[in-house]
């Protein structure tokens, strides 16, 4: 599977096949929380980086192989707006009726009218808007220098508007990064301005980009919760579910899933419905190989592919 990865276990959509159609670390964004690493290639060039057939036969081979799965995702490893044949993706997924389409998308470019367009066909798109304020805005993203957080945020609204499906909005704090108070009152704004169906909040889980970067309190990330929740404000809550039928190219798949995100033993183990000590042989393998490697954050250890 050169484009697809998964099923992987997603705090927001169950079970989620997932599509990535970005080279590794190509981004507009490069967030200090970010789990996949640092932005490699800053850029807000909208592009086809693959032969989109490519992308086709790979979805085609693979789709009635991987068991099941709530959501065919866009996700991945870089921002998926930025190839241009996103639309056209959208559609030849959507006419397999297997699962709903989400996206997951940073929402930078959603001011240009023709990346509205090519998300018309999803059924969720989760977009981040994690600051109001300019000064926390490049904080924690690090934008590229042609974004404007005035038009990213008429963006959201003007998607909102026109959009048929249901859009998430997602924040991500981090600690003394975008949590002020006066950071959680411009999101209020923001949020009653935009209009999503409902906002999803939380904090870092996983390694991130920056070291430093750390995770919110619970009792400070209620008291955010509690700020927003006039506003269908929802916590993101960890996986739970298992994928009981994904069973084929286990060290191929729980490569893929490694690199696009850290994951723990336990995780691997539900989502391959595995036993831990069969996931860790795999593993223990895979660091032998010097093609993983263990990483600590928050006194769990996580499994990451090198690259």
């Amino acid at each position: 599977m050169e484009f697809l990865f998964g099923p992987v276990p997603s705090r927001r959509l169950g079970l989620s096949l997932g599509i990535n159609i970005i080279p590794h670390k190509t981004c507009n964004y490069n967030c200090v929380y970010c789990e996949v690493g640092k932005t490699t290639n800053l850029t807000n060039q909208r592009q086809s980086f693959y032969n989109i057939e490519d992308i086709k036969k790979d979805f085609i081979e693979h789709v009635d192989k991987v068991g099941k799965f709530d959501f065919i995702t866009f996700s991945g490893s870089g921002e998926p707006t930025l190839n241009k044949d996103l639309g056209e993706l959208i559609r030849f997924v959507k006419s397999f009726n297997r699962a709903k389409i989400a996206v997951l998308t940073n929402g930078s470019l959603l001011y240009l009218e023709d990346v509205r367009h090519d998300l018309y066909e999803a059924d969720v798109v989760i977009p981040s808007l994690d600051a109001a304020q300019e000064a926390a805005f490049k904080r924690i993203n690090q934008p590229h220098k042609e974004l404007n957080l005035k038009n990213i945020i008429e963006g959201l609204k003007l998607f909102v508007r026109e959009f048929k499906g249901e859009v998430w909005l997602e924040i991500v704090f981090a600690k003394g990064i975008n949590d002020k108070d006066q950071d959680i009152e411009a999101l209020k704004k923001a949020i009653e301005y935009i209009g999503p169906k409902k906002v999803q909040i939380g904090t870092i889980e996983r390694p991130p980009a920056f070291r430093g970067i750390e995770k919110l309190s619970n009792d400070k990330l209620m008291h955010i919760y509690m700020a927003l929740k006039d506003y269908n404000v929802e916590l993101i809550k960890p996986f739970s579910d298992k994928n009981v039928n994904f069973k084929e190219f286990l060290e191929k798949s729980i490569i893929k899933m490694i690199s696009i995100r850290p994951c723990s033993v336990e995780e691997l183990a539900d989502v391959f419905d595995t036993e831990r000590k069969d996931i860790y042989n795999i593993v223990s393998q895979l660091i032998n190989k010097e093609k993983a490697f263990k990483k600590n954050f928050g006194n769990k250890e996580f499994i990451s592919a090198r690259k």
